[in-house]
């Protein structure tokens, strides 16, 4: 949440996540404004709210070296949860299912192994590690948008 000074208004057009994250966000600093601020107050300290522990969690990068096999693994907090919809994906098991699918890296993404002590194509899976009290999941559907049908209701 730090580094997030972003304000609804002068009419710029926002969606419903954005206002959802500027309202997260305001809170946050309202709960910190108490202890001196976001910037005074230890980051661990800015776990422990109120907020954290409504919409907080941890996702879990994992990342394994198809050379040697070594893994190390990266924790990283979320207040929410973005998940990127290919193609046709019905129940939202399915697009959770894409989101912690081991994936191949190369290219741009290939990963210093500290065993091997060189770059290698790298497995890398996502997963949640602590899920949030309240899970905030958003869909993004940037692409194939048109090549599939909508369902009607």
């Amino acid at each position: 949440m730090r580094g997030v000074n972003f304000q609804i208004g002068d009419g710029s057009q926002e969606d419903a996540h954005e206002f959802l994250r500027v309202l997260i966000n305001s809170m946050q600093s309202i709960c910190l404004e108490g202890l001196g601020g976001e910037d005074v107050v230890d980051p661990k300290l800015q776990e422990t709210t109120f907020v954290q522990h409504t919409f907080g969690g941890q996702l879990r990068s994992k990342v394994k070296c198809m050379r040697c096999h070594h893994e190390s693994d990266r924790y990283e907090n979320m207040m929410d949860l973005t998940l990127e919809i290919f193609g046709w994906v019905e129940p939202l098991e399915g697009a959770l299912t894409q989101f912690t699918s081991p994936e191949d890296l190369d290219g741009e993404n290939m990963y210093r192994c500290r065993r091997c002590a060189t770059n290698v194509r790298p497995r890398k899976q996502l997963a949640i590690h602590e899920a949030p009290n309240i899970l905030t999941i958003v869909l993004k559907r940037f692409q194939g948008l048109g090549s599939f049908p909508l369902p009607v209701s």
